[in-house]
């Protein structure tokens, strides 16, 4: 099935296209990647860090307390240690409300808050009372001082410990984002096999349009020139025939262009069906054919040449006409002209038009050694 040329220039923009895009979608995974990784890193320890600020703060407040209670501090004093405790912990949840790690670590959000309650609950009764009672000041600072190794425990347990939970949902949130950049890098990679494919095959495309000739299939004249030399070159035995379409010129006056084209199309798979078998067939250009004989015994090529008339009896009907084809054949052996790839083409060429000025159906076959000419067959009138 040919392809839309269409839609191959609309695969290609879009496969150029699509490289940078998931060029920079990997790009972009990294970058949000390495924020995330720094991102909690630096979140994490601004939540120690707030922690501990507010656990200095209960330590001074609970030690002003007990200086309170042993008569070693007066009340305004202690009434500035609450106040200072007090503001300290609206900037504390403040700042672990920023942390969303934090916010899924069980237990410890709430032993914060259960303590901020407790401080703004007395609030009255040390602030605003004229004298504190100390029985019920140092049962508060019993009660804060549990609250502040339970928060300590679990701020160790849950957060500061490579094995805390905290830790874990981050590697958890990491990972995510890996997997992100996973799946990216996993996608361009399959993105650059595929175009590393589609350019083996674009590239066996083009040589294979190099190699054939684009109307009948058969091979391109260069391919056939470059096959000549080499064979000429390593002196590798074969035989060089030439083929003319006679009154072609006629077929595309009389018929049209289009007529000559489906001509040709149908004398290329006639080639294809008998003398490809045995060589390489190709086209040099116009109704001009060539044929590189794998063997060079002319009764052999005989043969199967032969074969190849015998398929040329059946017509090709273009518009409903039958049009039958007829051709003329020149013929030499490589090793009759010392593999000299010069003379061989010329001699065989003049060959070829010696066949059709006698108007042979059969090879003529030139002779350079013995300077002799050697046709075989009748007589013909070629006509369409």
């Amino acid at each position: 099935m040919k392809q839309n040329p269409g839609q191959s220039n609309s695969d290609s923009l879009a496969s150029v296209i699509l490289g940078p895009v998931l060029l920079l979608g990997v790009a972009l995974t990294t970058v949000n990647l390495l924020s995330t990784y720094k991102g909690i890193h630096q979140q994490k320890q601004a939540t120690i860090w707030s922690v501990i600020q507010l656990d200095r703060e209960i330590g001074s407040t609970l030690f002003d307390a007990q200086q309170h209670i042993n008569g070693h501090k007066s009340t305004e004093l202690l009434r500035q240690s609450y106040r200072a405790l007090r503001d300290r912990f609206p900037a504390t949840v403040s700042s672990l409300k920023q942390d969303d790690i934090f916010q899924q670590v069980s237990g410890l959000s709430d032993s914060i808050y259960t303590a901020f309650s407790h401080v703004e609950a007395v609030e009255q009764l040390i602030v605003d009372s004229a004298t504190i009672d100390t029985d019920w000041l140092n049962q508060w600072v019993n009660q804060l001082n549990e609250m502040k190794a339970q928060i300590n425990k679990q701020v160790l347990d849950s957060v500061a410990s490579m094995e805390s939970e905290y830790s874990d949902r981050a590697f958890s949130t990491i990972l995510k984002n890996a997997s992100m950049l996973l799946i990216m890098i996993f996608i361009f990679i399959l993105y650059l096999v595929n175009l590393l494919i589609e350019l083996r095959k674009e590239r066996k495309r083009n040589l294979y349009m190099l190699a054939h000739d684009t109307l009948t299939g058969l091979h391109s004249r260069a391919y056939i020139m470059n096959t000549l030399q080499s064979r000429c070159d390593n002196k590798t035995s074969f035989a060089l025939l030439m083929f003319d379409l006679n009154k072609f010129k006629t077929i595309n006056d009389t018929f049209g262009h289009h007529a000559g084209d489906q001509l040709l199309i149908h004398l290329a798979e006639k080639f294809k069906q008998t003398l490809s078998k045995s060589g390489i067939v190709g086209r040099m250009g116009g109704d001009e054919f060539i044929w590189i004989a794998e063997s060079d015994n002319p009764a052999l090529i005989q043969q199967q040449y032969a074969l190849f008339l015998d398929e040329l009896k059946s017509p090709c009907v273009i518009n409903h006409k039958q049009l039958y084809i007829h051709i003329s054949t020149g013929g030499g052996i490589a090793a009759d002209y010392d593999f000299h790839i010069k003379q061989l083409l010329e001699r065989v060429d003049e060959a070829m038009y010696q066949a059709k000025s006698l108007q042979i159906k059969e090879i003529f076959w030139e002779n350079t050694k013995t300077g002799l000419v050697q046709c075989k067959g009748q007589l013909t009138a070629d006509a369409f």
